[in-house]
This record gives structure tokens, sequence and C-alpha cells, in this order.
């Protein structure tokens, strides 16, 4: 089987002694986990940082993509670039993670179940992608169930920068992305935009029928004005448009449709104001996201348009103290969700709530090698009963063995309904936010290996009645149990970087009892990258899906069927050919394999994608 040889090089990196017994790590601030900056090592919560330059040398194009690789993350894609795409944190759905852009909310409350749309999210202006796994509602409030994703675009340098990148590959894919920037004592000025397009492949399998192809536009500014020492104030604004041509499995289910298209504009701006003296800091935000999302069908009735669209305004009033031996952190919080679905015909207001929260946060030292954090929020709705989430974390550092730190973590959390839900209810009955109530515990020793336990039981969850059609609150529990390792090993002698990580789901399960599709019971990544100097990096990485199960999508009874076993294999190299150029190129799926990983659409098979990249 060809999961024998991933098996062999995880145990390898778990078990073999660490070269990094005597290295410090450097601290590394993310801003995630109580939004203020925060030292990754000052906090309880499961925190993955992924890189620009990790985005860079795997060629990763989309932020799905990149999220994959991270233990407790499996996504899957209906199709390529630009299809839908669905992503499960340690078995919860994609309506439990909340994605952010720089603290802006990107989560769609007109889609099914209130999640981000991760297909339309490239990669060309990260600077960081924060991963939080675990309850996070006792700080975001909603759609934070499962976890945080926070995309961090690149900040501006000193002086007058800037960069131009062009792209090509398989299936016509071809791209432009370019940036200015410019910073002095007193202004940051950045313009960011990227152009991405490919002719793709059929959406619905065979991948050989007509293509389906995509199209994406992303600009982003970012300005800054620091008053003085004390005073700054930064406004955010981010667009992304894009076209899609689909195939659609419920209208016209063939790989030959040629009508169905899609396009969608969503446009989110911030303005931010900071206020810092000696250990006192404050943070004024106000933001506004649109989304509006169109899609053309034809079927045996006609052809069809359907509108989605959605506003969300948030404010928040965030303060911040640094304290001898901790941090205290007050929150006020308001947001007002608009929704609208020209699909059915229903009052406006049906899917229009406005939330008030009140949050504190602390994380207190207790001695030298212990850390406590306590979260507590308060949710007001204009719509659903008011709820109280709450988080209690322990950090503990080892001296028997330098570099060993175990930890644990209790939350509560939930989940309101989407627009989209509150619209489609069965009978009109009213829906409630769904509660978890999870924990985990993990025991790190440096970056050798780390290794995480999570048990997480969610009640009334919202489901879709095929029936009835409608929304409704399930009785029951459904539970979600796993483990996470992970571990890197370096070969300084070889310039060599081995890194590996393995999930497994105990449980993910539904109310009755029966297991949740689309999740892989057993998942595993590995990589070798090898680095000849500063310049030049070559690397191979592979992914195994273990068992896996969908549906045929058959009415009114549904079979299952299977979607898992297989491994897909990958090559990178990058290198700078000048002073200012750099090229790279990426072989995916380089075997070739058929796949699906969601049943009946394809996906992508061997494929080579180039980068050329001048920066000043």
């Amino acid at each position: 089987m060809k999961i024998k040889p991933l098996c062999l090089i995880t145990a390898t990196l778990l078990l073999t002694n660490s070269t990094f017994a005597d290295e410090t790590l450097e601290p590394i601030t993310v801003i995630s986990t109580n939004k203020t900056p925060q030292s990754i090592k000052d906090t309880t919560s499961q925190v993955t940082v992924i890189t620009a330059e990790e985005i860079e040398e795997n060629g990763y194009q989309t932020v799905s993509q990149a999220i994959s690789t991270v233990a407790g993350i499996s996504v899957n894609h209906a199709g390529g670039l630009g299809q839908s795409t669905s992503f499960f944190v340690r078995g919860a759905d994609s309506g439990k993670v909340l994605v952010l852009l720089d603290g802006m909310r990107l989560n769609d409350p007109s889609t099914t179940n209130g999640t981000a749309l991760l297909e339309s999210l490239t990669t060309s202006n990260i600077e960081r992608i924060e991963i939080i796994k675990g309850g996070s509602s006792s700080i975001w409030g909603s759609n934070a169930s499962a976890g945080v994703i926070n995309i961090i675009t690149k900040g501006a340098k000193d002086g007058l920068h800037g960069s131009l990148a062009l792209r090509y590959g398989s299936y016509t894919t071809k791209g432009a992305d370019a940036d200015l920037m410019y910073k002095d004592e007193k202004i940051t000025a950045q313009v960011i935009a990227s152009y991405l397009k490919t002719n793709g492949f059929s959406a619905l399998t065979p991948r050989s029928a007509e293509d389906d192809g995509y199209e994406n536009k992303n600009y982003t500014i970012k300005l800054g004005y620091a008053f003085d020492t004390y005073n700054k104030i930064d406004i955010h604004y981010n667009r992304i448009k894009t076209k899609t041509e689909y195939d659609d499995s419920f209208s016209a289910r063939h790989a030959n449709d040629d009508y169905s298209h899609a396009t969608s504009d969503q446009s989110n701006i911030a303005l931010d104001y900071y206020f810092t003296l000696d250990n006192y800091s404050t943070i004024l935000h106000a933001s506004k996201g649109k989304y509006n999302r169109d899609y053309y069908t034809t079927g045996f009735y006609g052809d069809g348009h359907n509108v989605y669209k959605a506003t969300l305004k948030e404010y928040t009033f965030i303060n911040a103290y640094s304290y001898t031996n901790g941090k205290a952190v007050l929150g006020l919080e308001y947001k007002d969700i608009d929704g609208f679905n020209q699909y059915n015909t229903f009052p406006k207001s049906q899917a229009d709530y406005s939330n008030k929260a009140v949050y504190l946060s602390n994380t207190y030292n207790i001695n030298h090698n212990t850390l406590l954090e306590t979260n507590l929020r308060y949710d007001n709705y204009s719509t659903f009963n008011n709820k109280a989430t709450y988080k209690i974390g322990l950090k503990h550092h080892h001296d028997f063995l330098e570099g060993f730190t175990t930890s644990a973590n209790y939350y509560t959390s939930y989940d309101a309904p989407s627009s989209y839900q509150l619209a489609n209810t069965i009978f009109g009955t009213s829906l409630k936010p769904s509660y978890t109530k999870g924990f985990d515990i993990s025991a790190d020793y440096k970056k050798l290996l780390s290794i995480t336990y999570f048990n997480n039981k969610v009640e009334d969850s919202i489901d879709y009645d095929m029936t009835n059609f409608g929304y409704y609150n399930v009785s029951g529990k459904s539970k979600f149990s796993g483990l996470e390792l992970s571990g890197s090993y370096a070969v300084a002698s070889l310039n060599l970087n081995l890194s590996a990580n393995y999930t497994h789901l105990f449980k993910y399960k539904k109310e009755d009892g029966t297991n949740l599709v689309r999740r892989a019971k057993d998942t595993i990544n590995a990589a070798i990258d090898y680095y000849t100097d500063t310049n030049t990096h070559f690397g191979i990485n592979a992914k195994y899906i273990g068992d896996r199960v969908d549906t045929d999508g058959g009415y009114p009874v549904a079979s299952n069927v299977s979607t898992g076993n297989y491994t897909l294999w990958n090559l990178n190299f990058g290198t700078k050919i000048m002073k200012n150029l750099d090229v790279s190129i990426h072989a995916k799926n380089i075997f070739d394999k058929e796949y699906q990983s969601v049943y009946g659409y394809a996906t992508e098979g061997r494929a080579i994608y180039a980068k050329i990249k001048y920066s000043f």
C-alpha cells in the first residue's frame, strides 16, 4: 500500500532525537487569541502559524490549499480552482470556523451555514495565516466553536518597496501579483492587486469534459497615519470579484453543463484607531462587509437566477492592560447583520439580527513555569436567547526536560444560525444557536513533537430537512474526538528539514450515532525540504487520505460511497536567479492520481505551475 512509506517517514520524524535540543525558538506574536498582540508563548490555545515563506515554497495558490496541510484540518473541493470548497476543523464543518482578514470577518451570513468562501481567497498578499484550534467563542462570539483562521496581509517596510510576479501553469492558468508600499515615521501606504484566471477542467467527472473556468480579481488598499508615539489610525479596504463556471448537480447533473455560472463581489472595509500609553492600550474598530453572489443555472424547468446578499457591520472597543504577572483585556462589541436571499420569498427582516457583547480575557503567570488563561463572554441577541461562553486554560513548562510543555483547555462555544438558515426554516419555526462544550489536552517538546487529544460535543445542531425543505435544530448531541500529532526535525549538516503530521478521528458522529460524511478518519501530511544555500530550495511533500465516505446524492434515500484511501505527491523548487529576481516551479499530483474529495466531482490531475517575481 502507498501509505507504508508515509508511515515510515512519520515514525522516523516523531521518534528521532531532536537537533533542536539547544535551540532557542524565536518569539512569535499573534493577535487571534484575544484580539490584541500576544506572544504565542503567552496563550494556552493551540496555535499554528503559516508564514509567507511556507506559502511561497509550496506554491499554494489559495488559502484552502495552505490550511489543508495543518493537523486537524481537512479540505474538500467540488472541482478545480474557484469551485465550491468545504473544510473541517477537528471534524466540525466550516460554519463553525471564523475566518478573518486582518481582523475583519469573512464569514458570509447568506451561505447555507455561515461559512467563509475559501475558494475566493488567494495567497498573493498574505504575510501569515494564524490558526487557532478549539472553541474560541469566549473571545470571538459566533462561528468560532471549532476555531479561528486569521489571514494577515503584508505590512509596509521602511522606505519605498514593491514587487511584481507573473505565473503560468496547467489548465491555461495565468496570473499576476503586484504591490507598492511606502513607510516613514508618520505615514504607511500600500496598494496590492492580484489577478488569477484559469480555463480549468470539468467540475463534475469526468475531468476531460468541457472546461469550467475561473477568474479572480483581488484589490487591497491600506493607509496608516501615526499622529505621535501614542496615537495611530489605519484604514484597510479589500475587494474580491470572481467569475466561475460550474456544473450544477441539482438542475443539470452532467459534465457538459456549459451554462451554469456564478459571480461574486465581496468587499470589506475597516477603520482602526490605536492608543498606547505605558502598559495600557486601546483599539477602536469599525468595519463593514458586503457579500453579493449570483448563480445562474439551467434545468428541467428552464433557466434560474439565485441572488444571495448580506451586509455585516461590526464595532468593537478593546482595552488591554499589561501587569507584572500577565495581561487583562476588556472588549465591547456590536454587530448588525442584514441578510437577503432571492431564492425564497420572505420578509427581509426575517434574516436580519443584531448582537451586543462584552468579553473579559486574562492571562496570569502563576509562577515562572505556569500560565493560567481565562475568558468570559456574554452575548445579547435581538433574535435568539442570550449566550454566555467561557474558557479555562492551563499551560506548564516542565523543569525536568527543557522545552517540554503540557497544556489543557476547557471551553464552551456557540454558533448562531446564518441569515440563509433563518430565511429557510421548516414551517416558519424559530432557530436557536447550537452550543458546544469541549476540551483539549496537549504535550509539546520544542518543534520535535506535539500531540493533542480533543473532545467536543454539540447540542442543538442546525440541519436541513430534505422532506420538509427547511432548517431545524436537531435533538441530541453530535460528538467529535480525535488525536493530532505533528513533528519537525532539522538535519543541519545536510541542510534538510523533515516535517509530518497525523490526524485520527475517533468520533465524528451525528445525533443518531451515524458518522458524518466527507471527514477522513486518518490523514497524514509529510514533507522533506532541502536547502542548497540561502537562495535555492527543493521540496517534496505527500498527503494520505484514509477511510472517508460521502453520499451519492440519491433522493429520497442516498447511499454511502467511499472517497478515501489515496496518496498525493507534489514537488517544489525555488531559487533566486539574481539579487531581486526569484523563480519557482511546482509540480502537483505528480503520479496523476485519479481521486475524488467530493463524490462525483473531478479533481486536479498532474499539473505544473511556474512563477517569476521581481522585488525592489
